[in-house]
């Protein structure tokens, strides 16, 4: 009797799964060896046991050679791993201006809101985590959007849209920048895949002709590419389409997630003269009617063309009509064929996105609008095209505390303007040092056709030395350590105290910097911040009997006298016999006794 055959059918199955699960078995094994890269946004710390950072090397996840990448690097920043009870967590996500270039971590929008924070709700802990990073775009802010939710947030910022152009992955970006808008959101799902990785190496062997290095220049020289995008042209558009198509995916996914989100309208340097368009300046007649005459014949001509439309409204802002300036200041932008700075067209969109989601929209344009001189947006605020100076990126914060309030509640305390710019968490070393990187920035091309050598400038003083050893290399944290040994040895206890609280608020779980920073603005009688940061040292501490003694001298002379009497009575618990808190906690009593007493309102 003959024994039955399988159906055909098995036969087939089993020949179209056997290769299904060879790849599988392929990219299981390579992805437990060397050659799998996986660069997630946030990595354990090796530093602070127990922390998360952001990751200096996020930018390699988007090459097929981890060398061709641009040395481009997120602010590190800690945090712990697992969200402590009662922690809200805001996390910002943007470009350069939201990473706070040229100053660092600690000058970007995100640092500003966090300082301004600490005396808004003193006893609140609020953590602002900035993700951004120089360079990128939509894409990728839509790319880490599931690493964020990972982390908990209570709350996403969004500063972003200069960079959909010229970005990585920009529609006319020399950076990942061909293909269409389908291809790149393929491409970030498959460079996930260890095939994928292992293929693209295995291309870059065998090609023939070697990538392009990237030249020894600035970012902005190496990502253009030279691309000249006229507006509403074909690539303009695609611009414009990715920003919306990936920030609807974005707010969708964080909506689904129930993570509320404050959009921001997008602000650049009105008075930058454009980098590149489609005329030269015309050579105008002296007498400035004549001129304005020629400049507006010619634009009915060819209203193109950008470096007219910027004559025309240097012109009129001499002549005092600041209205009709800003409109040509505005046109000499959107007709710019090099796209550094978004068009109008983006506010648009965010403004619509904000109405389609529900969402509130900060309006950090007409914020710093608001405070620049004749309502032209220029270098009052702006350190080139798009870069704010510290001013502001305080300004833009300064655009969200009004929407925080629905999250946190009303502040505990009233906090002038003028103090919270006196807080800006910026020393004069950054100052310096970032003064160097921008004349570095506009030393290159788009602002000038030839690289131009800059020096360094004049280190006379301690704080100047110390910026040009930051250029030369040396760290922020060695520094910033050097720096608050300076002002403590000149005697100088707020500069001091505004150093040590950088330096704890950057290793967030070293309780003696926090003890240092408490102890130094109780010394430059800031009661404020020095119960915030003694609070802080006490919470990783809470057994130093040190921290709590002088915790409670803080609350005691901000007239907080039942928290002053807390904190003795806590160190009582931990040494019933200690002869100060004793003394402390009898003195207290005394004081409180009459609001104590019955009937007593």
């Amino acid at each position: 009797m003959a024994t039955p055959q399988p159906p055909r059918k098995v036969f087939y199955l089993i020949a179209l799964l056997l290769p299904v699960l060879l790849l599988l078995v392929l990219e299981m094994l390579l992805r437990v060896s060397p050659w799998y890269q996986r660069y997630p946004l946030f990595i354990a710390s090796e530093s602070l046991p127990g922390y998360l950072q952001t990751n200096p090397d996020l930018i390699k996840r988007y090459f097929a050679d981890p060398k061709q990448a641009p040395d481009l690097a997120i602010d590190t920043q800690y945090f712990p791993a697992v969200k402590p009870a009662g922690q809200f967590r805001i996390v910002l996500q943007g470009g350069s201006s939201a990473a706070g270039f040229p100053y660092g971590r600690f000058g970007s929008p995100a640092a500003m809101l966090q300082q301004r924070l600490k005396r808004l709700y003193p006893q609140r802990d609020i953590l602002v985590l900035n993700t951004a990073l120089s360079a990128v775009n939509s894409y990728t802010l839509r790319d880490l959007s599931a690493e964020i939710l990972a982390i908990e947030p209570d709350l996403i910022l969004i500063y972003a849209g200069h960079n959909e152009y010229l970005g990585l992955m920009g529609v006319g970006s020399a950076l990942l920048g061909d293909g269409h808008h389908l291809s790149k959101l393929l491409y970030l799902q498959l460079r996930q895949l260890a095939l994928f990785q292992a293929g693209q190496r295995l291309y870059s062997a065998l090609r023939t002709t070697p990538a392009p290095a990237l030249a020894e220049r600035t970012m902005m020289a190496q990502i253009a590419a030279e691309q000249q995008i006229p507006l509403n042209s074909s690539l303009y558009q695609a611009g414009l389409q990715q920003f919306q198509a990936n920030l609807k995916a974005l707010l969708h996914r964080y909506q689904q997630a129930g993570v509320p989100v404050i959009l921001s309208s997008i602000a650049s340097n009105e008075r930058q003269p454009p980098f590149s368009s489609s005329q030269p300046a015309l050579t105008l007649a002296p007498e400035p009617q004549q001129a304005r005459q020629q400049l507006q014949q010619a634009l009915q001509q060819n209203p193109d063309v950008a470096s007219w439309h910027f004559q025309l409204a240097e012109l009129l802002l001499d002549t005092g009509e600041q209205r009709l300036a800003l409109q040509h200041f505005q046109l000499a932008r959107e007709h710019d064929l090099l796209r550094f700075r978004a068009p109008l067209a983006i506010n648009q969109q965010l403004q619509q996105l904000a109405t389609d989601f529900k969402l509130p929209l900060a309006d950090a344009e007409a914020q710093l609008r608001q405070a620049s001189n004749n309502g032209i947006i220029d270098y009052q605020l702006m350190l080139e095209h798009l870069h704010p100076n510290a001013r502001g990126y305080f300004l833009i914060a300064e655009t969200w505390l009004p929407l925080l309030e629905r999250y946190l509640g009303p502040p505990a305390v009233a906090v002038s303007l003028a103090q919270a710019w006196a807080d800006m968490p910026l020393t004069a070393v950054d100052l310096q040092l970032a003064d160097y990187k921008i004349r570095q920035l506009t030393a290159d091309y788009p602002f000038t056709t030839e690289p131009q050598q800059i020096s360094f400038g004049p280190r006379q003083n301690p704080e100047q030395q110390l910026a040009w050893q930051r250029a030369q290399g040396l760290s922020w944290l060695q520094s910033n350590q050097q720096l608050l040994d300076y002002y403590q040895q000149q005697q100088q206890p707020a500069k001091a105290a505004k150093v040590a609280a950088l330096l704890f608020d950057a290793l967030p779980n070293q309780h003696q910097a926090a003890y240092v920073a408490g102890q130094l603005y109780f010394d430059s009688q800031d009661l404020v911040l020095a119960m915030y940061y003694q609070q802080r040292a006490v919470n990783l501490a809470p057994e130093n009997i040190s921290y709590r003694l002088m915790l409670a001298r803080s609350y005691y002379y901000a007239g907080e006298l039942t928290a002053a009497l807390q904190q003795v009575e806590h160190i009582l618990t931990l040494d019933p016999t200690h002869a100060l808190a004793l003394r402390q906690q009898a003195q207290l009593r005394q004081q409180l006794a009459p609001t104590q007493a019955p009937g007593r309102p």
